[in-house]
């Protein structure tokens, strides 16, 4: 999650969850890692918050611009009104229903990403990439 990290007496700023990193892609450019085994269905991270003043009215955050594409993916994007819970448990199929649900909504306030299955350490986060897609 995106946020302040103590390090002694001053805080530092972490653009990434702590246990993602970005690295050269062999897919295009450069791609987002896990450095930590992620279980399947957590919440890994907002990837775009609603806000009319910017291009595409979105916020894009560090996490949502630097996933690449796959056919494959190993995470999927989810959106919602409210901010997401961090542990979907068994409810994730449900939130999946709900968020195609919502595709022609252009309002929705978060995008975030949940892992589809478990992510190994060292292995690229890779989405279907349908921000365009409403």
């Amino acid at each position: 999650m995106l946020g302040w990290v103590c390090t002694g007496l001053r805080k530092m700023y972490r653009p990434l969850p702590k246990n993602l990193t970005i690295k050269d892609s062999k897919i295009d450019g450069l791609g987002l890692f896990s450095k930590t085994k992620i279980e399947k269905n957590s919440f890994i991270g907002i990837s775009h918050v609603k806000h009319d003043n910017f291009q595409d009215m979105y916020i894009r955050t560090p996490l949502g611009g630097f996933y690449n594409h796959s056919k494959n993916p190993n995470v999927i994007k989810l959106s919602s009104n409210t901010f997401p819970k961090y542990d979907f448990g068994q409810n994730i199929e449900e939130k999946i229903k709900e968020t195609a649900e919502d595709k022609n909504n252009n309002n929705l306030k978060y995008f975030y990403l949940v892992s589809l299955k478990d992510i190994e350490p060292g292995e690229e986060i890779l989405a279907k990439y349908t921000f365009y897609e409403f």
